[in-house]
Parts: structure tokens; C-alpha cells; sequence
């Protein structure tokens, strides 16, 4: 049954200011009766009658108070919900009451601090605690809420999948989303709230790139004299460009890829160092490509260079960067070095988060990793990521280290 204009509106001013309390109130819910017709939308005389005589009668069944004029009486001034018959309001627009949420919540949280977590024991029981802590006072600890129990449930259980295990690096973003059980697309879909979730559980700032995920392996983003060479003998080249995006298909289908460039430069921010190291590049004697975890598209473009150019790499020092500098060295015969990546103290401390204690022992039993263990074993004896963002580095471009 469609409900009058007027009493959905006065339902949607009541659940504004008080839809989400839990403490009880004392004091009865009004409003001005002309203002609140006017904010429903009803201003003609004859749907104003009809609203009034519509009150009229739910004021008779007990439901609503009507405050009327002193001396005419057919005047309503204004209107009340009396604390007795909030529930009433509710119901009749379909909604739960904020204690009933805040139970079922409360009873979702400690089922999964009873479930436990295979990787993040104490941090999991940690966030289990703080959610019932602020669930109790009526508070959200974001991206976690109180008020939409099964939003809540889809969220801890996807933030458990998600961490509970390594995943391989590489992995697809679309293929981790199904395994966690959720449509293809469910993990791009809701990205900052999972990686939201993710760093509320291990207290420093985490993404899918930390993971290992990739978004796709659609192309390969350079900077620099590069030329794609097809099986047949035919050729395309790209030198005179200066921002360049080959796509995997293009990437499979040559068989080889020749460069004028003394060396290849990789870098893993590709919103800003990318971008000054490219305009930086003028001599276009480096060509400079932008990745983090090599995808299927940047291994072939390894591949498929000459396997005698120098390959460097520009990353973060924490221990996601060297991760990312490993799985490089891994995905290449050729050795890949570590470009400016030394461990820099910085004025605020960054400590250690839980996945970083996880990674760092792999790290440093790596063989690949020998000649940059000091750097990586300098994080450990200061239990201090430093200032690890590559972004910090005050730099005139590639050349202009080399050449020093």
C-alpha cells in the first residue's frame, strides 16, 4: 500500500535525526505541519485538505498528535510522533530497528572472532574487539558499519579470504575476485573499501598492488625509441612518440623488439615519477617503462628485448618495493638492477605493519635479493620502513644520475 506524501516524508526527518540512535529519547519527534507539506511537495489547497483530513484519521487510531490553532481549530500547526509509536513509523516503510541491527552485528562480530584467522591471528582478534567495542557505543569503524548487518558479514568475510593467504604475484584481479567468492567484478567494483578494510586490519596502508594483484594485461606503458618487429619481416616503430602504450595482443603477436636506448629503466610509480622521468628523458637514450608486478604483457615485452640491454629498476624500499624487485628478477634471465633504492631514515617513523614482518623473511633468504640484502636487513634492524616512497627523491631525471 502506497503511504501519503507527507507521512513519507515525515519518515524520511525522523530516520535522518534519529533512525540510527540507540539510547532512548525523551522527548516526542515534531515538526511544523505547513513546512513539512511544503517539503513533500504538496502546496495545492485541495491536496493539503486531503493530507489533513489523512492525518486526522491516524491521529484518531492513536498513531500521530496534532497540534491545532488556538482559535481555528481546522488549522494544523504542527505534527507529532509520539515516542510510543516510532516503531509504528518504521514498520510502515519496511525499516529495522537501530537495536535490532546493532544486535545482529554484534552477533556477526563475534562469530568471526570465534572463526579466528590463519595468517593475522592477533590483528584479526584485534579488529574483532575494536568493532565490538565501537559497535556497542552505537559507532562505525570505517569501512565497517553497524547499521547494514549483511554489508557487514560480505565485508569480513571477503577481508579474511583476502589476507588469509599469499597469493601468487600476478594474480588477476577478476580471478581473485571469483575465488573469494564474489562475481567477476566484485573486487574492482568495491576496490577502496576491501583495501580500506585491509589496512584497518593490519594498521598500514595496503592495496591490491601490495597483493600481488593485477588489473589486466591489456599493454605496457613506455617512454622512448622502441620498434616491434612481426614475424614476417614487417615492423612497427614507435620512436617519434613520446608516450607510448603497446597492448599484449600487439606485444604477442612480434617476435622480437629492438631500442635505440642505452638501457631500460622500470619504474613503479606511474602516476608521477613515471611521468617526470619521462619528460626528463630528452635525450630519449633510456627507455623508460612504467610497472609494478610484472604482468604476462611486461614479461613479454622482457621477453622479447635484447637480452644483453641493462634493466633497471626505480621502486619503493619497503618491503612490498623489493617484493615487486624480486618478482622482476624473477620473470627475466637477465639481471635486473636496483636503481636509487637505498634505505632513507625518515623525520616520522614508519613502522612495521604485520605484512611486512610476513614478507620480510622471504626477502632476505632470497638468492635473487643477495646484493641488495643490506638495504633490505636496514629495515629490520631499525623495525623502521624509512622514507620509502620513491616519490621523495629529489631528482633532475635518469641522466642526471648516471652521469654522476
Amino acid at each position: 500500500m502506497n503511504q501519503p506524501a507527507w507521512l513519507a516524508e515525515l519518515h524520511r526527518q525522523w530516520h535522518a535525526a534519529r533512525g540510527r540512535r540507540i539510547a532512548e529519547t525523551s522527548r516526542a519527534f515534531t515538526r511544523n505541519w505547513a513546512r513539512l507539506l511544503e517539503d513533500a511537495g504538496i502546496t495545492s489547497a485541495e491536496n493539503q485538505t486531503t493530507a489533513a483530513r489523512e492525518a486526522e484519521a491516524l491521529e484518531k487510531a492513536g498513531n500521530l498528535i496534532l497540534k491545532r490553532h488556538r482559535y481555528r481549530q481546522y488549522l494544523v500547526e504542527r505534527i507529532t510522533l509520539p515516542l510510543g509509536r516510532e516503531s509504528w513509523l518504521q514498520g510502515l516503510f519496511g525499516g529495522i530497528a537501530s537495536v535490532d541491527l546493532q544486535a545482529a552485528s554484534l552477533e556477526i562480530v563475534s562469530e568471526f572472532y570465534q572463526r579466528g584467522h590463519q595468517r593475522f591471528q592477533d590483528e584479526w582478534a584485534a579488529l574483532c574487539e575494536s568493532l565490538t567495542i565501537e559497535f556497542s557505543s552505537a559507532r562505525s569503524l570505517r569501512p565497517f558499519t553497524w547499521t547494514h548487518p549483511a554489508t557487514l558479514r560480505g565485508l569480513l568475510e571477503t577481508t579474511a579470504k583476502l589476507s588469509q593467504r599469499e597469493w601468487p604475484v600476478g594474480t588477476m584481479i577478476r580471478t581473485a575476485s571469483v575465488e573469494c567468492g564474489l562475481d567477476s567484478k566484485g573486487l574492482e567494483r568495491h576496490q577502496r573499501t576491501f583495501e580500506a578494510a585491509l589496512t584497518r586490519l593490519l594498521g598500514s596502508a595496503m592495496s591490491f598492488k601490495s597483493l600481488g594483484f593485477v588489473a589486466g594485461d591489456s599493454h605496457v606503458e613506455l617512454h622512448g625509441p622502441v620498434c616491434l618487429h612481426s614475424p614476417d619481416g614487417g615492423s612497427h616503430d614507435f620512436d617519434g612518440l613520446t608516450h607510448v602504450l603497446i597492448s599484449a595482443a600487439d606485444l604477442a603477436r612480434c617476435s622480437r623488439i629492438t631500442t635505440t636506448a642505452d638501457r631500460l629503466l622500470s619504474i613503479e610509480n606511474r602516476k608521477t615519477t613515471f611521468r617526470q622521468y619521462a619528460a626528463a628523458n630528452t635525450e630519449r637514450r633510456t627507455l623508460i617503462a612504467a610497472t609494478s608486478f610484472p604482468t604476462p604483457a611486461f614479461r613479454d615485452l622482457l621477453e622479447k628485448l635484447p637480452i644483453d640491454l641493462p634493466h633497471h629498476h626505480f621502486g619503493d624500499t619497503d618491503p612490498a618495493g623489493w617484493h615487486i624487485l624480486l618478482k622482476l628478477r624473477e620473470a627475466t634471465p637477465r639481471h635486473v638492477a636496483a636503481f636509487q633504492m637505498k634505505w632513507r631514515p625518515s623525520a616520522t617513523p614508519s613502522p612495521l605493519t604485520p605484512y611486512d614482518r610476513k614478507l620480510l623473511p622471504k626477502l632476505l633468504d632470497s638468492p635473487l635479493l643477495a646484493d641488495v640484502r643490506p638495504e633490505i636487513a636496514m629495515i629490520v634492524e631499525k623495525q623502521d620502513r624509512g622514507d620509502f616512497e620513491q616519490e621523495t627523491i629529489k631528482s633532475n631525471g635518469p641522466h642526471a644520475f648516471w652521469r654522476a
